[in-house]
């Protein structure tokens, strides 16, 4: 961690004139005595930082080194900034925050006015989850094998090793690209149907990894079937967040009247679900006979 620290130390220095010890020792969480053996070495290293005492003494970089830091507007900063600290929110990568850190370097802080504010749920699952990613991060890292057992989309379960790859996170879901030696073949694992995993510490050696297509779960998308709803307004944002504007036939006093499309599944059924009283379905036979089904199923249960 030095060497991100020495290059956190000049990115900083490029764009100040000069900074107190004390405050480069909080920011880098070091010992002032830690900051004055940074500057030493690079010096040694022939980059000319200078220290001054007294009160409005610090450390600065000569003036004649500094460089132009226009290839980068404070806008395109800011960006690489929000999209970055997004990344980290999603999972604690120390290479992450080390390169945010360098970015703040640059990052003028009279210009700090954030258009974007990005606050993901923090629910019990998805914090698990997001320890469960860091962990499998550090086991791709080292080379790492998995061993758990897996629930498939069915319900049926499975013992698995696995050489991890790749993470993912899609649609609010997080995934694992692994070579499975069960299947002796690439495959995607959910990490929310993972369980009892336990992580060696048995090295492999890398194989050759095709090539990631963000349409992954393609081949298990069941067919779509269109269906006619009268919602209130009430669930608008319900639909609109997962249809878009566009399937809006007309709007009513109290809402409006969509035309969607579902897959004719136990899914679908839980989305009509949810949304109450405040939806009834006036066209799709076949969907509504077998929502209805579903109903009467749900109500022997209980």
């Amino acid at each position: 961690m030095r060497i991100a620290r020495l290059i956190n130390l000049i990115m900083l220095l490029l764009r100040t004139e000069q900074v107190s010890a004390t405050d480069l020792a909080h920011r880098f969480e070091v010992s002032v005595r830690t900051i004055y053996r940074d500057v030493e070495t690079l010096n040694l290293a022939g980059i000319p930082i200078y220290t001054t005492r007294g009160r409005y003494g610090g450390i600065g970089l000569m003036s004649n080194y500094k460089v132009d830091k226009k290839l980068l507007t404070a806008a395109d900063i800011r960006n690489l900034r929000t999209a970055l600290n997004s990344v980290h929110s999603l999972i604690d990568s120390p290479e992450v925050k080390a390169t945010i850190q360098k970015i703040d370097a640059f990052y003028v802080a009279d210009q700090a006015d954030d258009h974007l504010f990005i606050d993901r749920p923090n629910w019990p699952g998805s914090r698990e989850l997001k320890q469960l990613a860091e962990q499998i991060e550090q086991a791709i890292a080292q080379h790492h094998y998995l061993t758990f057992t897996y629930s498939d989309r069915n319900g049926h379960g499975s013992s698995r090793q696995i050489e991890p790859y790749r993470l993912i996170y899609k649609g609010e879901r997080w995934y694992v690209q692994a070579y499975s030696l069960e299947r002796q073949a690439f495959r995607m694992f959910r990490l929310s149907r993972m369980q009892a995993i336990q992580f060696s510490t048995d090295h492999f050696e890398s194989r050759q990894v095709p090539e990631l297509t963000f349409d992954f779960v393609a081949k298990h998308r069941p067919t779509l079937v269109t269906i006619t709803v009268q919602v209130d307004n009430l669930v608008r944002d319900q639909v609109v967040e997962r249809f878009g504007q566009s399937v809006i036939q007309h709007d009513t006093k109290t809402g409006f009247v969509a035309a969607i499309n579902l897959p004719n599944n136990e899914n679908a059924y839980r989305f009509i679900l949810s949304l109450g009283t405040h939806a009834k379905i006036i066209e799709g036979a076949d969907f509504l006979a077998g929502f209805q089904a579903y109903l009467h199923q749900l109500v022997t249960t209980y």
